[in-house]
This record gives C-alpha cells, structure tokens and sequence, in this order.
C-alpha cells in the first residue's frame, strides 16, 4: 500500500514530469540525461532520486500523467455536451462536429506535448525494459477511452460500426498523424488543424443505433 505523497513532492513529481516531457520533445529519450531534466525542473540529481529511481521509472510517470491528463480532458468535453433531447434534429455530421469540437478543445496539444508524446512511443519501441510498461498502459488507456466513447455515442443515439478499441486505435492515428504533418509544415499544432480529418473519420465509423425489437410473446 502506497501512502498518499505530501503536496510538496507531489509538486516535485509533477515539475519532474513536465520537465523531462520537454526535454525528450526536444532531444529525445535516449539523448536526454537525467541532468538536463533536473537542471530544466530547477532541482538537483538527489531531489530525482528521491522520486525515481531511474530514468525509465520517470518515462512511466510522464506517461502516466499523460493518459490522466487525456482522459480528465476527455470527461469533462463529455459532460460539456449538450444533453441529447436538446439536440433536436442535427445531422450526423452536425453532431460529430460539436462533439469533436468540444473533444479538440480539451485536449492539450502543444508542441512539447506532441513530440515528447511521439519521442516516447519510439523509445517504447526500442526499449525492452519500458515497451512492456508502455504498452499495459496503452492498452489500459484505450480501454477507457473505449468506454467512454461508446457510452457517449449510445447517449446520442449512435453505435460504432467496429469494436471500440480498433476506433480508438484509428482516431489515435488520425489524431497524432494529423499533429506531427501540422508540425512538418510549420503549422499550428492546435485542435482546428485535425478537427475536420478527425470528424470524418468518426463519422465513418458511427451509424444509428438499432432499435431492438420487443420480445414477442408466446
């Protein structure tokens, strides 16, 4: 059982965490040195080392925050929504639009976020020691973006047309092609750069919920 961390070294975690993710956006995981993180954070070797014991226990914190962070987002783009008997008659497209609108929106999507993001995924890739971590929480984390978006399209009277996790898998694709070709071009990584490629992959992948039929009886 892990006791509850003091404000103080929470605030020290996460400033840990915030540095390095900047670091690794800028000179990736494997170049990054724990010193760097420490001197950008504004805290010496032995501060880290009284929060992680390595530099790959910090990756696994980094992602952590990452998956807490989006799904926070996500939740309460959720429940900004409209309720559904106020939606009247919008389209589908209509309806995808508002609600990736409001999920756009929510989502942090500056550039250090998005290249420490993709910085981490590659180093995942190359390395035993953090793939297993990283894909657990890949896999934990789709699952509740699973729900979450099933449960949202059913409110609004949708269903997906592909189990869930092969939706998220798609939206992820879409969602970090879209940042990093924005990033390529010089362009602005914020939601209005993804949101119409984003809407129309969801569209493809939502349909009208059936109806199921009254049991007959006997």
């Amino acid at each position: 059982m892990h006791l509850p961390l003091s404000p103080r070294r929470t605030a020290t975690r996460d400033r840990l965490i915030e540095a390095a993710l900047g670091v690794f956006a800028e000179k990736g995981v494997l170049a990054a040195t724990v010193e760097e993180i420490c001197e950008t954070a504004g805290f010496t070797r032995g501060a880290f080392y009284s929060n992680f014991s390595s530099k790959d226990d910090l990756c696994v914190a980094v992602l952590d925050a990452q998956a807490a962070e989006s799904l926070e987002a996500t939740r309460a783009a959720i429940a900004s929504l409209p309720d559904p008997a106020t939606l009247g008659e919008l389209t589908t497209g209509e309806l995808v639009e508002r609600t990736v609108g409001v999920f756009m929106t929510a989502q942090r999507a500056d550039r250090v976020w998005v290249l420490g993001s993709s910085e981490l995924r590659l180093y995942a890739a190359r390395s035993p020691g953090l793939r297993e971590a990283y894909r657990e929480r890949f896999e934990r984390t789709t699952r509740e973006f699973a729900a979450l978006i099933e449960a949202t399209a059913a409110q609004l009277g949708y269903e997906l047309a592909v189990p869930a996790p092969d939706a998220i898998d798609v939206l992820h694709a879409v969602f970090e092609h879209g940042a990093i070709g924005a990033l390529i071009d010089g362009g602005d990584v914020s939601w209005q750069v993804r949101a119409a490629q984003l809407g129309a992959v969801l569209r493809s992948l939502l349909r009208p919920a059936a109806r199921s039929e009254p049991a007959s009886r006997p």
